[in-house]
């Protein structure tokens, strides 16, 4: 009998798969070879397989390759031929796949582990990346990371967290968690991000929310938070969206952030508005 019958509810047509993984052939030739009791067999390929990941979990594993992606210090704009690229481990190919019977959750579920991956090495793929290591065209992958997303699932590619292309950044991802009333440890799993990283968007929105309030306008706030016109916008639009009452606890809390008092020191450093709503010079 071989583990996969035992211990796991594999589908029929990736049985013989899921059976060509190390852990099973161990099981396998003690049950067979050395006519081992099933319990007794299962234990000792389980201490087999923990002493091989103790002893070479640095080196790659079945399913895995090294894929070589840009690293995610790389800003946008630089030329291909000069980005820093870093070597990562890739698993193609997990026997847990073995347990998804629907194509389309499995490939979410490979888009999710080869992109985090990749981010937690170093390095952000890009669309592209995805599609060619997983044998799908780049519509497909595009399709799938926004069907993710919308269900509240960040998926860490280049152009996602470096705002390129027209698509909706990692930014508005992450405070509409926050806006929604998730907490800061709940975002950093769902996102892939720092604790640092997400406060810091909180703080560079709440400020935009406050400015706007106060009446400045677009190139006043990109000039004072040195936000991209784009950033600008999105933060806009979740202002629009979020400003009712279900998420009046949410506004509050940013308010405190960026209250009066950061307002009166701005104005000192910066010179009052006018009364035509413009700095005074």
């Amino acid at each position: 009998m071989l583990v996969a019958l035992m211990v796991l509810k594999i589908p029929k047509e990736y049985l013989s798969t899921f059976n060509r993984q190390l852990q099973t052939q161990l099981y396998n030739e003690l049950m067979q070879d050395y006519s081992f009791p099933r319990a007794v067999c299962r234990s000792l390929s389980e201490l087999f397989m923990s002493y091989i990941d103790l002893y070479f979990s640095s080196q790659r594993k079945e399913g895995q390759i090294i894929f070589h992606g840009v690293s995610k210090d790389v800003p946008p704009g630089v030329p291909v031929n000069e980005m820093n690229l870093v070597s990562v481990i890739i698993t193609i190919y997990d026997p847990e796949d073995c347990k998804v019977k629907n194509q389309r959750e499995l490939l979410d579920k490979r888009i999710m582990r080869i992109s985090n991956e990749a981010h937690t090495q170093g390095a952000l793929l890009t669309q592209a990346d995805i599609a060619i290591l997983l044998g799908e065209s780049t519509k497909t992958i595009s399709r799938h990371i926004e069907a993710l997303e919308e269900n509240g699932e960040l998926v860490p590619t280049r152009g996602k967290w470096k705002d390129i292309g027209p698509g909706v950044s990692h930014k508005k991802r992450i405070l509409e968690l926050y806006l929604k009333g998730y907490e800061y440890t709940e975002i950093e799993r769902k996102t892939q991000h720092s604790g640092e990283a997400i406060m810091r968007y909180v703080k560079d929105f709440a400020r935009i929310l406050v400015l706007t309030e106060e009446g400045f306008e677009d190139e006043e706030l990109r000039i004072i938070t040195g936000l991209s016109e784009k950033t600008i916008q999105e933060y806009k639009e979740l202002i629009e969206t979020y400003s009712t009452e279900e998420y009046q606890e949410r506004l509050d809390q940013l308010h405190s952030i960026f209250g009066k008092k950061e307002i009166s020191r701005m104005n000192t450093e910066t010179g009052p508005k006018n009364s035509s709503g413009r700095w005074r010079r």
